[in-house]
């Protein structure tokens, strides 16, 4: 850990999951798990008092991503993305397993 000036500066671990496989069956899962992350961001905001605006505004408590999922461009989906699938990652590589559910 480094100070300066009163602030700590903090370098994440490395990652421990780069080298899980996730299985062709689960890729729909981490679509459902960004959306879900993206729809629970959206609803904490809005509990907020937050609300959509064209441009990004802390002051008019106003965002710009404040929209349905299927809205983002494919850049902001793939932020969340990224999340949910480093969260199927580390639940893999703790040895739990996940399954599509029968009849899909």
């Amino acid at each position: 850990m480094i100070r300066r000036a009163g602030r700590r500066t903090w370098t994440p671990p490395p990652s421990t999951t780069v080298d899980v496989k996730l299985p062709d069956s689960l890729h729909a899962l981490v679509e459902l798990l960004a959306e879900e992350a993206h729809d629970n961001w959206a609803r904490q905001r809005l509990s907020e008092g937050w609300r959509h605006g064209r441009r990004l505004s802390r002051l008019r408590k106003r965002h710009p991503l404040l929209v349905p999922y299927r809205e983002l461009t494919h850049a902001q989906q793939e932020a969340d993305r990224v999340v949910a699938l480093g969260t199927v990652r580390a639940i893999l590589r703790q040895g739990y397993t996940l399954q599509e559910p029968a009849g899909r």
